[in-house]
C-alpha cells in the first residue's frame, strides 16, 4: 500500500520552515519535504522524509505518485520577482511549468483515491498592473478581479498558474470520455510583501521592508531601493503561515473563489523608516532608488480588500503595523543579532 502522505515543495524556504512547523506543531508529521538541497536540520526532524528534487523532474513526480497516497499539496518552489526578471525564461519553467507538474500529480492522485486533492498554491500582488499612479492612488484597496494585467514575469507566471490551477479543478480534459474534473481543491493566496525576523531575503521586490529592517539591527548602512511615498501591502510571516492553514482547513462549500488576498498592514517607505529608527535610532538609512525596481513596485497596488477571505473563511491578520515591530520583528531581531 501507499503511504500516506503531505507533500510540500519549497520546504528549505522560510514559509516551507513555518509551514512545517506549524503542522508538526498540530500533530501532523507524515510530511514529504521536498527541495533542491539537503533539509535544513532545525526542520529535518519534523518531517517523515526529506526529497532532494526538482519539481521539473517528471521521473521523480512518477516515484512520488507511484510511493506515496498523497491528501494535500503545498507547492511552495518559486522563482522569486527580481530573479525572474534576470532570468525570465528559467522563471516560466520553474513558476510555470513546475506547478503544471504538481497539478498533474494532484489529478492523479485524485483519480486513484477517487477524491479531490487539496493543493495549495502562493501567489503574489505580483499579479496586479496599475497603469500609472494617478491609477494606482484612486483605486486604493483593490480586489482579486481588477487590474489582472502584470508587468513582470513573476506576475504572469503567478497569474497563469491561478488558472492552470482553476482549469484542473473545473475542466481538466473536459473532452475525455470520463469526467476528469473534481480531483484537485485548488486553493490560492496572493500574499502582499511578507516581513520576516528570522531571515533577510532575497529574490522579491517588496523585500526593501525587511532589507531595511535587518540592516538597521545589524548596525549596516541601507539604502532603501524604492520613494519615500511608495506604498503596497504587507504582513508577518507568523501571518502569512496563519493564513494557508486557515485556507486548507476551511470547508470546500465556505469558499467563494479559488483565490483570495490578504494583507495586514500597508505603510509607505517612509513610514517604515520611521518605525524602524524609533528601534534603532542610529540606524542609517538612505535611499538610493532603482528606477526599474521602483517601476514595478509601483504597478503594484497601494492596498488590497481582503474582505472575501475574511468572509468565507474568517481570515484575521494577528499583526498590525505596531504589534508587528513590537510583539514579533523587534523582539526576534534583537534576539537574532544580539542587540
Amino acid at each position: 500500500m501507499r503511504k500516506p502522505i503531505i507533500l510540500i515543495t519549497g520546504a528549505n524556504g522560510e514559509m516551507g520552515h513555518g509551514l512545517i512547523s506549524a503542522l508538526n506543531k498540530s500533530g501532523i508529521s507524515n510530511i514529504i519535504a521536498m527541495d533542491l538541497q539537503t533539509l535544513d536540520a532545525t526542520i529535518s526532524d519534523k518531517v517523515m522524509e526529506p526529497i532532494i528534487g526538482n519539481v521539473l523532474d517528471k521521473t521523480l513526480m512518477e516515484q512520488i505518485n507511484g510511493e506515496y497516497e498523497i491528501s494535500a499539496i503545498y507547492h511552495l518552489a518559486a522563482l522569486l520577482s527580481t530573479r525572474a526578471e534576470f532570468s525570465p525564461q528559467s522563471a516560466h519553467d520553474v513558476n510555470v511549468d513546475g506547478t503544471l507538474n504538481l497539478l498533474t500529480l494532484a489529478a492523479e492522485q485524485g483519480r486513484s483515491q477517487g477524491k479531490a486533492i487539496k493543493f495549495f498554491f502562493p501567489s503574489s500582488i505580483a499579479v496586479y498592473g496599475l497603469p500609472n499612479l494617478e491609477t494606482k492612488k484612486s483605486a486604493a484597496a483593490i480586489l482579486e478581479n481588477q487590474f489582472c494585467t502584470p508587468e513582470t514575469m513573476y506576475g504572469c507566471n503567478k497569474i497563469y498558474s491561478e488558472l492552470l490551477g482553476s482549469y484542473f479543478e473545473k475542466n481538466y480534459q473536459r473532452l475525455a470520455a470520463q469526467d476528469l474534473s473534481g480531483f484537485v481543491d485548488f486553493r490560492s493566496i496572493r500574499f502582499p510583501g511578507i516581513i520576516s525576523a528570522m531571515t533577510i531575503p532575497t529574490g522579491g521586490t517588496s523585500d526593501f521592508a525587511p532589507e531595511m529592517l535587518h540592516a538597521a539591527a545589524k548596525g549596516e548602512k541601507y539604502d532603501c531601493f524604492v520613494r519615500d511615498d511608495t506604498q503596497i501591502p504587507f504582513m508577518t510571516m507568523p501571518d502569512a503561515i496563519s493564513a494557508i492553514s486557515d485556507l486548507m482547513r476551511a470547508p470546500k462549500k465556505n469558499l467563494t473563489q479559488s483565490v483570495y488576498n490578504v494583507r495586514a498592514f500597508a505603510p509607505t517607505a517612509a513610514e517604515l523608516r520611521e518605525k524602524t529608527l524609533s528601534f534603532f535610532p542610529n540606524a542609517k538609512i538612505g535611499t538610493e532608488i532603482s528606477e526599474k525596481r521602483q517601476a514595478i513596485v509601483d504597478s503594484w497596488p497601494q492596498d488590497c480588500d481582503d474582505s472575501a477571505a475574511k468572509t468565507d473563511w474568517n481570515w484575521q491578520p494577528k499583526h498590525d503595523f505596531e504589534t508587528a515591530f513590537e510583539e514579533y520583528l523587534i523582539p526576534n531581531i534583537t534576539a537574532i543579532y544580539n542587540v
